[in-house]
């Protein structure tokens, strides 16, 4: 590296063992190399932490007219609302969206060093990518981390601690619940690890502990209905499941009663997110609304912000953390009903149905 300290394209070529052109060719995705010696080349740069001088050339004069997204994945609707926001941003400006999935592929890395070739700038889901990785695309492409920290990085995000502190609080002092379990992996995951501390929070300022540790399969509604027959498997079922996310909860509404437990009388449901079908489930099903398409909005906003900038050479973007509001949304699940505003209803009596006394929302319903 000639002292430099710097890898150089006659490295990356050195190492794979190809001519500097091959490597060019690489770096432009040209068609004319594929298969074996493409990606060969493609990890030598990922080992040598090469970052090409188009990255910042292609910036500067917005050649590439796309916006690139890397998430872990493609399915399910918080994924949906989230590139949908993004686009809403990047159609207005006339560029493309060009999303990538990582979790399927055993190339992930060397994907989003070829998707940093060809874009003006990323947002990349907080876990997705490594952090030295992301750092060093940030240094020559505006990149945004959405729903995730980092001190280096412009992030967007919402403060899902919080939230879930205050979510778990209310299950805790309105229900008098002491037995609460949280269903939903941590592990890579900065939105659900955020979720779970706030959770724990809560227990702690009750003096309370976990009814057991956190029913981990997945983050899907699948993964919901399998947390839902392990907890009735082991018979010893909490008096509310703090789910990570609405998918999880939707898996968990949709199998407990057929295992002939009742919701909420025997136990309570929350979830996280707000989706549409929260307030179509049965029970209906109290969450957190955060708004996801605004997190997309946002992140794509700061990119093409930094793209709309004059022909200087490109400097990285300052470091910033934008967090999005969230809201508490009072449903069935917990043991509340709502009224028609909206507003809280009072919470379910023994028999599973709302209290009469008169609550904030208006006189109280039987």
């Amino acid at each position: 590296m000639a002292g430099t300290g710097r890898p150089t394209v006659r490295d990356v070529a050195r190492h794979a063992g190809v001519s500097v052109a091959t490597v060019s060719r690489v770096t432009h995705d040209d068609p004319v190399v594929t298969g074996s010696t493409r990606d060969r080349v493609l990890a030598s740069m990922a080992a040598l932490g090469y970052t090409p001088s188009v990255l910042g050339s292609g910036l500067a004069y917005q050649r590439h007219h796309t916006l690139g997204v890397v998430l872990p994945g493609l399915g399910g609707p918080y994924f949906a609302a989230l590139i949908q926001g993004a686009e809403s941003v990047a159609a207005e400006a006339g560029l493309a969206v060009n999303v990538l999935g990582t979790h399927l592929r055993h190339d992930a890395v060397q994907a989003v060093h070829q998707l940093a070739l060809r874009t003006d700038g990323l947002i990349v889901q907080g876990g997705t990518v490594p952090d030295d990785l992301l750092t060093s695309i940030a240094e020559k492409l505006p990149v945004v981390l959405v729903a995730g920290e980092h001190p280096d990085l412009l992030t967007v995000r919402t403060d899902g601690r919080a939230a879930a502190r205050e979510l778990t609080a209310h299950l805790i002092e309105t229900h008098r619940h002491r037995r609460l379990r949280f269903v939903g992996t941590t592990d890579g995951s900065p939105d659900t690890t955020a979720r779970y501390a706030g959770f724990r929070d809560a227990l702690a300022a009750a003096g309370l502990v976990e009814h057991g540790a956190p029913v981990h399969h997945g983050l899907e509604a699948r993964y919901g209905a399998m947390a839902a027959r392990q907890l009735h498997a082991e018979g010893d079922l909490p008096d509310a499941l703090v789910c990570a996310n609405d998918e999880l909860a939707f898996g968990v509404l949709a199998t407990l009663p057929g295992l002939g437990v009742a919701i909420p009388r025997d136990v309570a449901i929350v979830g996280f997110d707000d989706l549409d079908l929260a307030a179509l489930a049965s029970p209906t099903l109290t969450t957190v609304h955060q708004p996801v398409h605004d997190l997309g909005s946002t992140a794509a906003e700061l990119v093409l912000a930094a793209t709309r900038r004059s022909r200087e050479p490109f400097a990285p973007l300052p470091p910033d953390d934008r967090v999005l509001p969230t809201r508490p949304v009072i449903r069935e699940s917990c043991g509340c009903a709502t009224w028609p505003d909206g507003t809280a209803a009072p919470p379910f009596n023994e028999e599973g149905r709302s209290c009469t006394h008169e609550h904030d929302g208006g006189p109280g319903r039987g």
